[in-house]
């Protein structure tokens, strides 16, 4: 039996940590992984510097890119046995993920102490933001990850290449492209808590044409979302199903179509809160959610690959049916979103040094509500957005970006953006130096201004300003290295939500700041060891009182070992730690913790694989939400294979 390629084109970055003693903050600090990963539509670049799009929307080498950003494999995934997305991004730096209990449970997603709905999903080019929400985004707990092949997670404000909603940055998710010859690829698991998935995926080219067809099934019983500890004990089931297609026709040389397909149906049991008692606690609540999302676009060099013309339109749609429990007064309301979007995108590659990004897109919001307090009826919203980015390298170890934006909203009339990177690289000391400025904004949603009671119609958009600065430091020819990363990023005109006489309406903060230190490192050992991990320390305060933001962790970081003890088995031990939290919901810090997890797979035959992994190996007790539970121990095996 080969040995296994475990090192080969790996790129991950480890999860958070508490308040950790200084003897753990200084491993962490020498133990972190790198943001680089290889083109997973290109073989060939498996061993050579990644490819990131996310940065600059288009193809760039990460040594020559400014901002930050992490990119995260299918081997990562598979490596690390994720059944959500949220179990992935857990390993990023500079992130910090809540969890509201059971599985499916609304999951936040912050990156750099900002807020949940400042971060933006892009699947397949597609904004996967809900716009019946309060606060349009998206909900990271309903996410499967059986059909990705990448993950980019872009941090600090990225207004000027994605408009609106992205001041704390983008995560960028592409799903498997068809190549080659037919292949079918099939995965079955089961565990704890009655937790089963299955997915079978089919994708392949012929001639000009490529296709990749997925299908995924997983429910559990789950946990009580109500902490236990607090005398709950009905446990909140999940079931999800999803199916997505990517296709794509070459027509001629320089013209082709692609189009992504996505349809996702979950179904939740949820607790609801109590806020006399100030705690969740157990209700047989339920809601159901269907997503559905389309892109077509075309792309044409007419003039040869000098200019690369891409014209896309797309739609996304959420649906959220509730029916509250017997705690939350047994009433039944809906949620339904959709936003459509028309873009253009332009790449003039002037020569060697100088490209130019440019684009143009017009997107419309709408929502339709019923029953609690939503809207009445049907409400949209309409912005147009113009941006340009220049892209030039006056010599050869120096790359810089300068670009702005022009956002056009119905309501709150015109608005401009702008960023600018540079990176340098150090060959003598194998040093990359990097560094991003950008500024953001996002518009108050359709809820925040016209909701019955809370709305507040006279709220001012929220502005932000961020830049972060770091060197990138590689060792023993590439076998090591180690990113250090300062960030400071501003928010002003923060939307939050105020009581005044026991009416409770949206309103602006002054402004918050967050600023902290982001560090990452790898060392691969030997060909069977490697030893990664990363910390992040974030300070997030509102200007006008000090206070602490909610749920942002001073300290958090992670550790993790990879080792091949023998021909075709594979073992990996993570720690992953978290500091102290305070709690809004009762003013109070919540404890930090850490969680041990293992992980394991070994090649049966050549593409059959059998896996398994602990979770959770010590039993910790710990909360991510103040009065909503986490996950004990618990165990899971699987099976994969492809053919």
């Amino acid at each position: 039996m080969p040995k296994m390629r475990l090192f080969a084109a790996e790129v991950k970055e480890g999860p958070p940590a508490r308040t950790a003693p200084a003897s753990l903050l200084a491993a962490l600090l020498l133990l972190s992984p790198p943001a680089l990963a290889a083109d997973p539509d290109n073989d060939e670049q498996q061993d050579d510097h990644a490819i990131v799009v996310s940065a600059n929307r288009v193809a760039t080498d990460s040594s020559k890119i400014g901002s930050a950003v992490t990119v995260i494999t299918a081997d990562d995934i598979a490596r690390q046995q994720a059944n959500t997305v949220t179990e992935i991004l857990r390993t990023v730096p500079g992130l910090s993920i809540a969890n509201y209990g059971t599985t499916g449970s609304q999951t936040d997603v912050r990156i750099r102490g900002a807020e949940a709905w400042h971060t933006k999903l892009i699947i397949d080019g597609v904004d996967m933001a809900d716009p019946s929400s309060t606060r349009p985004s998206f909900d990271f707990g309903h996410l499967l990850a059986s059909d990705i092949e990448r993950i980019e997670i872009l941090r600090g404000p990225q207004s000027l290449l994605y408009g609106s909603d992205s001041i704390g940055g983008v995560i960028s998710i592409t799903t498997r492209k068809g190549k080659g010859k037919p292949k079918v690829t099939a995965s079955a698991e089961a565990g704890s808590y009655h937790t089963y998935k299955g997915n079978a995926a089919l994708s392949g080219s012929e001639g000009a044409a490529s296709y990749a067809i997925s299908v995924t099934r997983f429910q559990t019983d789950g946990i009580s979302s109500a902490d236990q500890r607090n005398g709950n004990s009905e446990n909140d089931g999940y079931q999800a199903s999803s199916a997505s297609a990517r296709l794509g026709y070459q027509i001629t040389d320089a013209w082709s179509v692609e189009t992504s397909l996505r349809a996702m149906n979950d179904r939740l049991d949820y607790d609801s809160y109590n806020s006399t008692t100030r705690r969740a606690e157990d209700d047989n609540s339920w809601f159901r959610k269907r997503d559905r999302s389309a892109r077509l676009a075309t792309t044409f060099s007419p003039f040869g690959p000098v200019l690369e013309n891409t014209i896309a339109y797309s739609v996304q749609e959420s649906k959220r049916d509730y029916q509250d429990g017997d705690l939350s007064g047994g009433s039944a309301y809906f949620y339904d979103g959709e936003s459509q979007k028309l873009d253009y995108q332009g790449t003039a590659h002037l020569n060697e040094h100088n490209t130019v990004v440019f684009g143009a897109e017009t997107k419309t919001d709408s929502t339709t509500q019923g029953g609690g307090f939503s809207l009445p009826g049907h409400k949209d919203v309409s912005t147009a957005g113009y941006f340009a980015d220049y892209q030039v390298s006056p010599f050869d170890a120096l790359f810089l970006t300068v670009g702005g934006r022009l956002d056009d909203h119905e309501t709150f009339g015109t608005h401009t953006t702008y960023r600018t990177t540079a990176a340098y690289l150090v060959e003598a000391t194998q040093s990359r130096l990097h560094s991003s400025y950008g500024t953001g904004f996002r518009a108050p949603s359709l809820s925040e201004l016209y909701l019955p009671v809370y709305g507040t119609p006279t709220l001012r958009p929220e502005e932000s300003r961020g830049w972060d600065a770091g060197i990138e430091q590689s060792f023993l020819d590439g076998k090591g290295s180690v990113d250090l990363t300062w960030f400071n990023n501003r928010i002003k005109d923060m939307i939050t939500t105020q009581t005044v006489g026991g009416v409770t309406t949206f309103t602006n903060l002054s402004s918050t700041r967050t600023q902290g230190l982001e560090a990452t490192a790898r060392w691969e050992l030997s060909d069977d060891w490697r030893l990664s991990g990363n910390y992040t320390f974030t300070d997030s305060r509102n200007n006008s009182t000090g206070q602490i933001l909610a749920y942002r962790a001073k300290h958090q970081g992670s550790l993790s070992a990879t080792w091949l003890p023998l021909d075709g088995l594979e073992t990996t031990a993570s720690l992953r730690a978290v500091g102290n939290r305070y709690s809004s919901n009762n003013n109070r810090m919540l404890g930090g913790f850490a969680v041990v997890n293992l992980a394991g797979a070994y090649e049966l035959t050549e593409g059959t694989q059998l896996y398994g992994r602990v979770e959770n190996l010590l039993d910790k007790t710990y909360s991510e939400i103040d009065t909503y539970g986490t996950y004990g121990r618990a165990a899971y095996v699987g099976v994969r294979t492809s053919f």
